[in-house]
């Protein structure tokens, strides 16, 4: 990958934890929508041979997580958090910022379904025990956050979208897991290593709005989302070298 725009990019990164550390707004603002910009001119720059339809594809999904970054930056944190730079904040923003990293993953699905080794045996279904520890979290990780969305008026319609937005990243890491076998070693560590850390930052995001909100919560959720988009891209790329 270019090495300017990887530097680039990192030092943006620590600029934008550094501003949700500080709880910088002015920071925040100018950090954050650059991440996604940076990542697709890094991965752009960095494609071997012609740009195919999976590399449309990943640089599509980091486009709509760069709508669901900007939109999540115009959610309300607390009573009476009404602006960010000027510009109205409103809970709506969560719904859009849902949908939009809703969209990044069904394009990474896709992105995932399209392997090197194509005549490959596929390591799903046939190992369809390998999915029970994915089960087992998602089965607890809906069990904290149903009953705590339902259990207050203006959080219940947000229940249906992330029901649906669960089992939508859950299905992303599925298609990660089943790269294995299928491409090259190294992409396959990268791109499920990035794919559950986007799980992780995701629940974490879900678990401070629904069920039990804490200070460093920002913190976390973007450590492990720069890093995962970071590790995505970069095993993306990888992809296409010799297995």
């Amino acid at each position: 990958m270019g090495r300017m725009l990887t530097y680039l990019y990192w030092i943006i990164a620590a600029i934008e934890v550094f501003g949700e550390a500080t709880d910088n707004d002015t920071i925040r603002f100018c950090s954050k929508p650059l991440l996604m910009i940076v990542l697709i001119a890094l991965y752009s720059q960095s494609i071997i041979g012609p740009t195919n339809a999976f590399h449309r594809l990943m640089v599509s999904a980091f486009f709509f997580s760069w709508i669901g970054d900007v939109a999540l930056m115009f959610v309300p944190r607390f009573a009476g958090d009404v602006t960010l730079m000027g510009f109205p904040k409103d809970p709506n923003f969560f719904l859009v910022g849902l949908v939009g990293f809703l969209i990044a993953h069904l394009l990474y699905v896709g992105a995932f379904s399209k392997v090197t080794l194509k005549h490959a045996e596929s390591l799903l279904p046939k190992k369809w025990w390998l999915l029970s520890p994915l089960v087992v979290y998602m089965g607890v990780l809906l069990y904290l956050l149903v009953p705590a969305i339902n259990a207050q008026p203006e959080t219940q319609p947000f229940l249906a979208p992330v029901i649906v937005y669960s089992a939508v990243i859950a299905t992303m890491v599925v298609f990660a897991i089943n790269r294995y076998g299928r491409v090259n070693d190294q992409s396959f560590a990268l791109v499920f290593g990035g794919a559950l850390l986007f799980m992780l930052s995701d629940s974490i995001i879900a678990i401070n709005k629904f069920v039990m909100p804490f200070e460093s919560a920002r913190i976390f959720i973007m450590v492990l989302y720069i890093t995962a988009q970071y590790l995505i891209a970069r095993g993306a790329l990888k992809q296409e070298q010799a297995v």
